[in-house]
């Protein structure tokens, strides 16, 4: 069992409380190090990255492993990271995840990604054609700082880590991972449709966007209200606007239907890939198929996704009949208070789409990141359920 108090120092932040607890199971032995030998070279052997790389690793490795109260440290946070939780149950985001002296952040990051690496190929060991992508992430974004910095490193370090963590394939045109339904929503269902209510209070605007902007703000929300015969909420419309007038869902025909408990398998979209509801669908099978073996403990119930393709201003920025406003027609769209421009990373700089959400953000307009999720009887049948926007 590990005294937390003996290593805080070493941290820049608090811990998740989520971490707290896991100390009673650490071995907290400090005369390991924090990445084998056995993991270094599996590594190096799935990605073909320079072994100068690797050189420069172990040497901060053997570096670290010097400090004894650091290193403790060090493995307590890899510990947390992915081997005791799940990969994808990431809760630091800090600028800086951990300090050794003599090294760059971006040269820590790499460790730890390397780390991340290295525990998936020995330990869960995916198959090696699925992992190619997330081996291919790990050169790709290592080659890409080190080259243009001239040291060792990595950047987009808590993306970097999801990849290592072997969780997230590729299955024919979405990558997934798997994750917990939203924690600011429930779905419920009638057994033939489903409805979406917002659980927190917020201001929301005209169009029924949430806002954390006061001069926007139309109406606020009330928390919703669950007794023993109803559900009371602001109903979140399939297009993604909050209803400003509560509604009463009796128990006698709404059942719960997705709670932050329920699993889901959150999908991500690469660039240029075949945008449709049918890959969609064909994806969706095959990634089912897959997770439902590789995480047996699992009972996925919706599909889900955060991104600006999912945002409900896409109908103020897309032309009637675009594969974007299409797919955000076969899915329940929740909208997010935050705000993102049009230097989000996965914009194309110079594109007409960002000068269109320049000239949407110009105008006096938020523009919001969405959430969408597809309950999974709709999800393997993904395109049939539709809405208007």
């Amino acid at each position: 069992m590990l005294d937390i108090n003996a290593i805080k120092s070493y941290f820049t932040y608090d811990l998740p409380a989520s971490f707290l607890p896991l100390a009673e199971s650490f071995d907290g032995d400090a005369s390991k190090p924090l990445i084998s030998e056995e993991e270094f070279a599996a590594v190096e052997a799935a990605t073909g990255v320079d072994h100068g790389c690797f050189e420069f690793l172990q040497e901060m490795n053997a570096k670290l492993l010097e400090d004894t109260q650091r290193n403790l440290a060090a493995r307590f946070l890899r510990y947390c990271l992915f081997e005791a939780r799940k990969p994808w149950e990431n809760e630091i985001y800090a600028p800086v995840l951990f300090e050794i002296p003599g090294y760059q952040t971006p040269s820590v990051d790499l460790l730890f990604v390397t780390a991340a690496l290295g525990y998936t190929l020995t330990v869960r060991k995916p198959p090696a054609d699925l992992n190619a992508e997330n081996t291919g992430a790990y050169r790709g974004y290592t080659t890409g700082f080190s080259v243009p910095n001239g040291y060792w490193g990595i950047g987009e370090r808590n993306w970097n880590l999801l990849c290592a963590g072997g969780c997230m394939f590729l299955f024919n045109t979405l990558k997934f991972q798997p994750e917990r339904f939203s924690p600011d929503y429930i779905a419920i269902t009638d057994g033939k449709e489903y409805r979406t209510l917002l659980l927190g209070a917020f201001d929301a605007d005209k169009d029924g966007a949430l806002t954390n902007n006061p001069a926007l703000a139309v109406f606020r929300t009330a928390a919703m209200q669950e007794t023993e015969e109803a559900f009371i909420g602001h109903e979140v419309l399939p297009n993604g606007a909050v209803k400003p007038e509560t509604t009463v869902f009796p128990k006698s025909v709404w059942k719960l239907a997705l709670s932050r408990k329920d699993a889901a398998l959150g999908i991500h979209i690469p660039p240029q890939s075949e945008y449709s509801p049918e890959q969609h669908r064909k994806s969706i099978l095959m990634a089912l198929d897959f997770y439902r073996e590789f995480y047996p403990d699992m009972d996925f119930k919706a599909i889900v996704c955060y991104s600006w393709l999912y945002s409900p201003q896409n109908k103020h920025l897309f032309p009637e009949g675009s594969r974007i406003r299409e797919i955000e027609k076969c899915v329940h769209l929740c909208p997010i208070a935050s705000t993102v421009d049009e230097n989000l990373m996965f914009i194309r700089k110079g594109s007409s789409l960002q000068t269109r959400m320049a000239e949407y953000r110009a105008t006096g307009n938020e523009y919001h990141v969405g959430y969408m999720y597809s309950p999974l009887d709709e999800a393997v049948e993904f395109g049939k359920y539709r809405h208007e926007l």
